[in-house]
């Protein structure tokens, strides 16, 4: 039983791990499927205008501006741009000369238009003035609402005279964002290259930092004035690593829940998506696995312990069946197939022979109402141990009836069976039983006989009864063979 109950330990130990493994695996194929959906939504949102910029490079009135720059075609061109800009949906667009100077803007009609600012501090500027295709995330320095800029060099008889940049608003991005959150607690959260997160359902997580950023590297963000204010770490605590990419964390601006983080790197949109599921997800899967297993382990536990119990039941039927259990002797069924058996050996063999030993206890009546049918018990029990210590492995012991005593006993003739019955009486009478009352005193009767060739069982009974009785007759306490 206790082998079992280790294997049902083992066993839910067992279903535990493989239901974490299995909750991983799931959990991974999530994070995965939930990757790409969100990957394609930045990349239409992000790279998609891409193509914008690259166009209008390419126009012959936004490098005739950049040749001759004078105020006509400067409105001429924001007209053009913000016309563009509406068809493309894209924020903003605007053209700078080679010195950082927006000298045409689609939102020229605004309050807050880009015309005549200049922006040659923008990261953005100086990638795409030195010939490379300008990324940069930041809050804008007149509308201070943070936007994805897009910027490409603008080539005119060979030399760089200027650039066409490309505002995309987020607005999408992050109400689509908020809307995952809302309905299924899925925390996304977007950073740019210097892991600073831009875009997130959450107000308390923007413009934190995923991780610590370099001082140098901080030096310059601050003098760029890209998030518009200092830099602070997200408040984070990471937990346990699952694998070297999915990790428990924790926010302390979301209390009382935890999250399964992992990250994804899109270099061509200049970003990192961190993923973060319900840790509960996880552990449903892990606690389902678990239970499911484990009940099925129990069932197969409790149909081995029934088993082993029907077992048990079977083994102490046949044992009550062929033993007696006050004396330890065997019982009356036991003898009638092992006489049949010893009978038969006799008769086909004449060494074979067996003697038959009937004892009685004597006036063992006034012991149980003298000191107590428990007393009676007492002295049964008794007898019985030195009977089975008298008899060797091949003799048969029963207990007759009440206070009858049987003993088969192989043998060569009727003295060596006399002397063992005698061995017997002696030893219970040297015996000294007590009870409550006192010392009782105990003694027995026998009566042995030979088995004969082609006697019944009920025959030598019948000769060994009779000399019992003669034995009581004669003032009991004594063996008649």
């Amino acid at each position: 039983m206790l082998l079992l109950a280790l294997l049902l330990l083992t066993a839910v130990a067992g279903a535990f791990v493989e239901g974490r493994r299995t909750a991983l695996e799931s959990m991974e194929a999530l994070f995965d499927r939930s990757s790409i959906s969100r990957r394609n939504l930045l990349q239409r949102d992000l790279q998609n205008p891409l193509l914008v910029p690259e166009v209008l490079a390419t126009s012959r009135a936004v490098r005739a501006l950049l040749a001759k720059p004078h105020a006509i075609a400067a409105r001429e061109q924001s007209e053009a741009l913000e016309e563009t800009a509406l068809n493309t949906q894209v924020d903003v667009l605007y053209v700078l000369d080679s010195n950082g100077t927006c000298l045409a803007a689609s939102n020229w009609r605004e309050q807050d238009s880009f015309v005549g600012h200049n922006y040659k501090f923008r990261p953005y500027f100086e990638q795409a003035i030195m010939g490379r295709v300008g990324r940069y995330t930041a809050v804008g320095i007149v509308s201070f609402k943070l936007g994805y800029f897009l910027a490409h060099p603008v080539t005119v008889d060979g030399t760089i005279r200027g650039v066409v940049v490309a505002k995309i608003s987020f607005s999408a991005l992050q109400s689509r964002i908020r809307e995952l959150w809302l309905q299924d607690k899925e925390l996304n959260l977007v950073s740019d290259e210097n892991g600073v997160v831009v875009l997130s359902p959450l107000g308390a997580f923007e413009f934190k930092a995923m991780q610590a950023i370099p001082e140098a590297a901080r030096k310059v963000i601050e003098s760029s004035r890209q998030y518009g204010n200092e830099i602070v770490p997200l408040a984070m605590t990471a937990g346990t690593a699952l694998t070297q990419q999915i990790r428990f964390v924790e926010f302390r601006d979301i209390p009382e829940r935890s999250f399964l983080q992992k990250s994804y790197s899109f270099p061509e949109l200049g970003v990192r998506l961190y993923l973060h599921l319900p840790a509960s997800q996880y552990w449903n899967i892990v606690t389902q696995f678990t239970a499911m297993f484990s009940l099925a382990a129990l069932a197969i536990f409790l149909a081995c312990v029934g088993l082993f119990q029907r077992m048990i039941y079977a083994t102490k039927l046949v044992e009550a069946a062929i033993h007696d259990p006050l004396t330890g002797l065997h019982t009356r069924l036991y003898m009638d197939d092992w006489c049949e058996a010893a009978i038969r050996a006799h008769n086909r063999d004449p060494s074979a022979g067996f003697a038959l030993v009937v004892l009685d206890l004597d006036l063992f009546k006034q012991v149980n109402d003298v000191h107590g049918h428990l007393a009676g018990d007492q002295v049964l029990r008794g007898v019985g141990e030195i009977i089975r210590m008298a008899i060797r492995g091949d003799d048969l012991a029963v207990r007759f009836g009440g206070e009858e005593l049987a003993i088969f006993v192989h043998c060569a003739d009727l003295a060596e069976g006399a002397a063992l019955a005698e061995r017997i009486r002696h030893s219970v009478e040297q015996t000294e039983f007590r009870s409550k009352v006192g010392k009782i005193p105990v003694s027995l009767s026998g009566g042995v006989a030979y088995h004969e060739t082609t006697e019944t069982l009920d025959m030598l009974f019948a000769r060994a009864d009779h000399k019992l009785y003669e034995a009581k007759e004669l003032g009991r306490n004594r063996i008649r063979v």
